[in-house]
């Protein structure tokens, strides 16, 4: 049995880099914010920092309340609907915004990223291929 899939983005990352990370771009309301996030499909959310939703003038701690256990212990963090940017595909979506600044990583994760795209990754050659679930 074989399959097909088609992607409309291709990129390449470092293989001595810890992690993938993509360039990223948060949209809320007129404001934006670029920064790095990694692909973590173990994740179940999308995290980023608090000190982003401040930039973006989220009122964080005025969002879907979520309790996330992590390798370290458990976090507390709030859902904000946000249009997430990545290598050119725009997503209206939910993302978490850490209520600690101790959180200093931010996570692509499986709902509100991983679950609406198509993702593909060839680690031999250090590529990641991507498009929106229904292309």
């Amino acid at each position: 049995m074989s399959f097909q899939l088609s992607f409309t983005r291709r990129e390449t990352y470092s293989s001595l880099a810890s992690g993938i990370s993509l360039e990223t771009t948060l949209r809320f309301g007129e404001l934006f914010i670029n920064c790095d996030a990694k692909v973590d499909t173990g994740a179940e959310v999308c995290l980023f920092q608090r000190a982003i939703g401040e930039a973006l003038e989220i009122p964080i701690e005025k969002g879907v309340n979520k309790r996330l256990e992590t390798l370290t212990g458990v976090l507390t963090a709030y859902g904000h609907e946000v249009i997430l940017e990545i290598l050119g595909l725009q997503l209206q979506t939910v993302v978490y915004f850490a209520e600690s600044y101790e959180v200093k990583r931010n996570l692509l994760g499986r709902q509100g990223w991983l679950q609406l795209i198509r993702l593909g990754i060839v680690d031999y050659d250090s590529e990641l291929y991507l498009s929106m679930y229904d292309e």
